[in-house]
């Protein structure tokens, strides 16, 4: 490193005397796991001279540098973007220097969920993850509960089954039907114009991606997934 006169930038001399990359380095700089001359910034781009003291917090950066994956219960007729999971997740986080906007502002979301369904949303930075759920030569079964008005006749359950599709009645009163399916490549967009031009649809939820529920969870709470689960 060469300095100016005006110093450096920060992420530049993070990722020079911690041996990691840039990107990590800003990683760091976000996540506030860094101090300059005992403050702590979270601007990658600030610049910092050759006398000023650099600390880095190892706790905040071996957090800051795991993947993230978030779940959520999306409410139906919300849009499902990163706007809405930064106003979900970002003012409520319980170590908000972790999951500050810039880090959330760089999740995707695999499987996206239709607006007017509701159920589990998924937001992650995993590579790992990611490259799973969005593998189409292998997709991935998700199950779907379907809550229509009035009794359903048989025929229609029998018009769901089909190939990779498994279709049955959960739960069926006077007033409403309740319908699960799951199959592993299904559009829980098109499903719901299908069961809405049958009957009524009231609420299609998807319930599970994978191995992993969107249970316990509220409609409008999220959790992070642990270390130990898998889709």
């Amino acid at each position: 490193m060469i300095p100016s006169e005006e110093g450096i930038r920060l992420a530049k001399r993070v990722a020079a005397e911690q041996n990691c990359s840039r990107r990590e380095a800003e990683a760091l700089i976000v996540a506030s796991g860094v101090q300059v001359a005992g403050k702590v910034v979270t601007d990658p781009a600030r610049r910092v001279r050759e006398e000023q003291t650099v600390q880095v917090n190892r706790l905040v950066s071996m957090a800051a540098l795991a993947p993230l994956t978030l779940v959520l219960f999306k409410p139906a007729h919300r849009v499902a973007n990163l706007a809405w999971l930064e106003d979900t997740v970002g003012l409520k986080a319980p170590q908000p220097g972790l999951w500050g906007p810039a880090r959330l502002a760089k999740m995707e979301m695999p499987l996206p969920l239709a607006k007017p369904a509701s159920g589990l949303c998924i937001f992650s930075d995993d590579v790992g993850v990611l490259r799973h759920l969005e593998d189409r030569r292998s997709p991935m079964e998700q199950e779907w509960m379907a809550t229509v008005s009035g009794e359903v006749p048989g025929g229609l359950v029998k018009a769901l089954n089909g190939p990779g599709i498994r279709a049955s009645i959960n739960r069926q009163t006077e007033q409403v039907t309740v319908l699960r399916i799951a199959g592993k490549d299904i559009d829980g967009l098109e499903l719901g114009r299908w069961l809405d031009e049958q009957c009524p649809l009231q609420d299609l939820r998807r319930q599970r991606v994978g191995r992993l529920s969107v249970a316990p969870l509220e409609p409008g709470q999220w959790r992070q997934l642990a270390g130990h689960e898998r889709f």
